[in-house]
């Protein structure tokens, strides 16, 4: 059974299957990190306090180098900066409210739009690699 200690929780957090997560609760759970609902394979926390990730919401990384940004690295934060009055995402136009990549510049994703165009940017650069 894989286990996750998470940064921003205070309880180890332990990979579940489909079988599992339907055994945990109604199997109707929110990512702590993205607010979508949660799939399995996911991360469980083991005191069962509710919270849930998505397995890419759990190893997303800290600071992100994202090919369609290369000047800054963007930052995971738990929440917007305190200084937004409203954080918009810059690839989906939606309110951010959870955890969000942002960059010192003011450029801001959700946390599945960043390594969303993150996994397209990679795959395009590969291909152009070949041409």
């Amino acid at each position: 059974m894989e286990e996750l200690k998470n940064y921003e929780h205070q309880h180890p957090l332990l990979m579940l299957n489909e079988e599992q997560l339907l055994g945990n609760g109604n199997g109707v759970v929110d990512c702590s990190r993205c607010g979508e609902k949660v799939s399995a394979p996911c991360f469980s926390c083991v005191e069962c306090c509710g919270f849930y990730l998505h397995k890419t919401c759990a190893q997303a990384p800290l600071e992100l180098n994202h090919p369609f940004h290369r000047h800054h690295p963007l930052l995971l934060l738990q929440n917007p900066p305190s200084s937004y009055t409203r954080c918009v995402c810059d690839f989906c136009d939606e309110t951010c409210e959870k955890f969000i990549y942002h960059c010192s510049c003011g450029l801001d994703f959700h946390i599945k739009c960043a390594l969303f165009t993150f996994n397209i940017a990679e795959r395009n650069l590969k291909e152009l690699e070949h041409v």
